[in-house]
């Protein structure tokens, strides 16, 4: 009989917060505790109760300040959480035996690192970024690179095995001296990113009556290259087209008075944060997906819209090329480039055959692929690996 595994995942962000780690986090954490226990550490939310059980599953919420912003977080709050975090696991580590700590990103890794050397227990840690000047070009500073790069060789190193959910990432992890590595990718929950007949009727509700809806969720962070998207409407602005971006973020600021400055208030709507269980039904109302990336780890988002059946445009960036291939399961559009990005809008507002095609070819491979049970799995032999079960 297998050993019921106990696994900790400090993180410094779990649902009801925005984002692809998240989303990651919260389905890995389902999925193994089908079979073992998980606990997971992570930091306070705004009316979010600070301790859960779902049946082997226990969710502690622990920071000094309590997060309201769902998309992204500042500074101070990140330093004050890590370090509640900390604390909190290695308590938990030595009151509940836990055998292997799965840390997820890099400050996640930091904790993961600490805690191997206070508690002697292993860890994994899972990448879904890398490029560290385009995530943060606020912090885009030589010497502020260096250290980055020297924690991040250490944490990688001292790993007892590195996931990445992209080939990108797991080259990205090589050259940074991690000593066991795995590619294993995100996941789509099928039975909630589907599409839905009543898409019409769904988009008039949320007052976008037109004939080609453009989605883009994302938080609206620089990396993510909304700004490019605005800036493609302007090509576009003789089509019958409106853009819905889903998502908030440090740039929203400036977007809205983009959008403002170049006269396309009726063409492009910054929605703001939807709540997670809400966002199946805001992406299957759309016609088309873009995110046109600067950086990507993986890009989870386009993988939702495919299984939702929209034809999907990205750029050749990061992990993006794992799964959308040219004119077979969507469009490349060029990086940083809006002309482009609009030309390959263009392109599938008008030919219908291409666009039936690419939602067809897309959304089966994902049913086929990028199932959360068979990633789970994968991830649950790499655990066994590391302790030797």
């Amino acid at each position: 009989m297998d050993k019921h595994m106990k696994i900790l995942m400090p993180i410094l962000h779990y649902p009801p917060v925005i984002g692809g780690f998240e989303v990651f986090s919260q389905n890995i954490a389902e999925g193994i505790v089908k079979t073992d226990d998980v606990w997971v550490i992570t930091s306070k939310v705004v009316n979010t109760p600070n301790q859960e059980t779902k049946g082997n599953l226990r969710i502690f919420r622990t920071s000094a300040w309590t997060l309201e912003n769902l998309s992204y977080s500042r500074p101070w709050f990140i330093f004050g959480a890590m370090i509640w975090i900390l604390f909190r696991s290695i308590k938990l580590i030595k009151k509940e035996k836990i055998d292997l700590i799965h840390a997820q990103g890099f400050l996640s890794g930091i904790l993961g690192y600490i805690l191997k050397k206070i508690t002697k227990t292993p860890y994994i840690l899972t990448i879904q970024s890398a490029d560290f000047s385009v995530y943060h070009p606020r912090l885009n500073i030589n010497i502020i690179k260096e250290i980055y790069q020297k924690i991040e060789k250490i944490v990688f190193k001292n790993a007892d095995f590195c996931h990445a959910v992209s080939f990108y990432l797991e080259n990205h992890l090589k050259q940074r001296g991690a000593k066991r590595t795995i590619t294993i990718p995100d996941g789509v929950s099928e039975n909630k990113f589907k599409p839905d007949k009543n898409k019409i009727t769904i988009r008039k509700e949320l007052g976008f009556d037109t004939e080609n809806l453009i989605v883009c969720v994302s938080r609206l962070e620089h990396k993510n290259g909304t700004h490019d998207l605005i800036k493609a409407a302007e090509y576009l602005k003789d089509l019958d087209f409106k853009i819905m971006i889903c998502g908030d973020g440090s740039d929203r600021e400036k977007l809205e008075k983009m959008v403002g400055e170049l006269d396309l208030k009726h063409k492009v709507f910054l929605i703001g944060d939807i709540l997670h269980a809400d966002l199946p039904r805001y992406v299957a109302c759309g016609d088309i997906f873009v995110r046109p990336s600067l950086a990507e780890g993986f890009g989870i988002v386009f993988l939702e819209a495919m299984a939702a059946g929209l034809a999907v445009i990205g750029t050749q960036v990061g992990g993006i090329p794992d799964f959308l291939k040219d004119r077979e399961t969507g469009l490349f559009c060029e990086s940083g480039n809006p002309k482009d990005i609009a030309e390959k809008i263009k392109i599938l507002i008008q030919d219908r055959t291409l666009r039936e095609k690419l939602i067809k070819n897309s959304r089966q491979m994902v049913l086929d692929v990028y199932n959360w049970d068979k990633i789970s799995e994968r991830l649950i032999d790499v655990y066994k690996q590391i302790l030797n079960l």
